[in-house]
């Protein structure tokens, strides 16, 4: 099966051109008063304009019945500002649908003069359209709002802008993971990655094989939390982060990885195997399915594939393949990667899985900063990037943060250095995504003090472009985002690049 990524990340850059952009350097475009407009990523283009426009809580809304994601957002917004609507007000906001090509699938454009006129191709990018808008309003109700007369133009530089969660180790509940949907949608991430499946815990209810859930559903990394989501659950959370453009894209990983899987149905290990009870430490490369019974394996593999892909409408499917030797790994990854396109999806393989015979259409996830993935890249695969040093943000916002991983680099993985990345060094790149691994992040305050506000910066590297970042400038506008990721009731790191040190609900 094809991909359309590649595609995708060449028609960036042509569209930014069509737009009056293009890929070359330029500095970020200031506001009048000399600072950048307070949005996270920062827009390709702002046009700054000579005077501001000011009204009282209420507006005339005219939204197109095409977007309902955006006219929904749009409307809640409002609301949650008081925002009352009056088709008789005095300042308009528009909600409009446009031909405009050099938007493409997930551009927009957003122009704030006597009113606010909001346009895109698409649902999606009216969505992006009023994230932004979203940013440059306060957090809080006022009396009455003011905002800068200026012109934006926006388009992403690439297609996959995600984050990654370990539910795996450390089981997150339902209301959680609705509020990352909600937090990533303000930066616009599209991707959520969900790890379902480990040695410590098996996350998803599969009805073919009801001990995964029953078993490995009710095991969890010491100190971590257990259980599972049903079908039910994982159908609305999908619809959830759809009506937010955040897609799900789930994780089973195979053939390594598995204890949970093995503890549940003993019959999955091989004959010899005497372990098979459910873990709880933070070792890995000791357990895998049984390749030797492909008649027991293969068929488990495609009745768990069936029901999650029944599950998630994502276009991928992560099928996992990493920290794992075996002399048949290479053919059990060719064989499932195959397995996953004859079911009409894309599959997903981390790095390791370069070394089996797929097609090109296979998408690559590259985590370890020195595996040489130039092999890969020459037959065709295109790469989500996620190497360690830069985006295992289970790693400390500092060297030495309690409760944090060290192993892919021993100073942390702090603001700064995320935001350094550039993609544009790997050609074949479709996009970043920032992973939080859970052997050591249990609570839902741990999880919100290592995604946040690390992620904003994940966010920012993969929608503008290295030549126009500025980490100065992006701590600028992030301390001004501060009071929205209050009202989001984010328990972020109080980074000190932000301004932010010593906060006082914040750990």
């Amino acid at each position: 099966m094809t991909t359309p990524f590649r595609f995708e990340v060449l028609l960036a850059c042509l569209l930014l051109a069509v737009a009056g952009i293009g890929c070359a350097h330029r500095p970020p475009v200031v506001a009048a008063d000399g600072e950048a407009p307070r949005i996270v990523p920062l827009p390709q283009r702002v046009e700054p304009g000579a005077g501001e426009l000011r009204f009282a809580r209420e507006v005339a809304l005219d939204a197109a019945d095409a977007a309902p994601n955006a006219g929904r957002a749009l409307r809640e917004l409002l609301a949650g500002l008081g925002i009352a609507l009056n088709d008789a007000a005095a300042t308009h906001v528009r909600l409009q649908l446009t031909e405009d090509a050099a938007l493409g699938g997930e551009g927009y454009r957003l122009a704030v003069a006597d009113g606010i006129v909001l346009s895109a191709r698409t649902d999606a990018g009216l969505f992006y359209a009023v994230q932004s808008l979203r940013q440059l309003l306060p957090a809080q109700a006022q009396p009455d709002y003011r905002l800068p007369h200026l012109a934006v133009v926006d388009v992403p530089s690439y297609p996959w802008r995600g984050v990654s969660l370990d539910v795996a180790r450390s089981f997150l509940p339902m209301a959680y993971l609705e509020r990352q949907i909600d937090r990533m949608a303000l930066f616009k991430f599209n991707r959520l990655h969900l790890h379902l499946t480990d040695d410590q815990g098996w996350r998803i209810e599969i009805k073919r094989y009801p001990k995964l859930a029953e078993i490995g559903g009710a095991s969890a990394v010491k100190g971590g939390r257990a259980g599972y989501y049903t079908q039910e659950q994982l159908r609305r959370l999908v619809a959830y982060a759809q009506a937010r453009g955040v897609t799900i894209v789930p994780e089973v990983d195979m053939p390594g990885h598995v204890q949970a899987a093995l503890a549940s149905y003993n019959e999955l290990a091989c004959d010899g195997v005497r372990n098979l009870s459910p873990y709880d430490g933070v070792d890995v490369g000791f357990s895998v399915l049984c390749l030797d019974k492909p008649d027991v394996v293969y068929p488990f593999v495609r009745g768990v594939l069936e029901e999650v892909l029944a599950i998630f409408p994502s276009r991928e499917i992560h099928i996992g393949g990493d920290e794992i030797k075996h002399p048949r790994y290479s053919d059990f990854v060719a064989r499932t990667a195959a397995m996953v396109e004859a079911m009409g999806r894309t599959p997903i393989v981390w790095e390791e899985g370069s070394v089996a015979d797929t097609s090109p259409g296979v998408l690559l996830q590259l985590w370890n900063d020195d595996y040489d993935i130039a092999p890969a890249v020459a037959k065709g695969h295109p790469l989500i990037l996620s190497p360690c040093s830069y985006f295992y943000i289970d790693h400390g916002n500092y060297a030495g943060q309690p409760e944090t991983y060290d192993w892919c680099r021993k100073e942390g993985v702090p603001l700064a250095r995320i935001y350094g990345f550039d993609p544009a060094a790997f050609k074949s790149a479709v996009g970043v995504e920032g992973a939080l691994w859970s052997e050591w992040v249990h609570a839902d305050a741990t999880v919100d003090n290592r995604l946040w506000p690390r992620l904003a910066a994940v966010a920012e590297v993969a929608w503008t472009p290295a030549s126009r970042r500025d980490y100065a400038g992006f701590a600028q506008r992030m301390g001004a985002l501060r009071p929205h990721l209050d009202a989001l009731g984010i328990r972020y790191h109080p980074e000190p690049d932000l301004g932010w040190a010593g906060a006082g609900m914040h750990r």
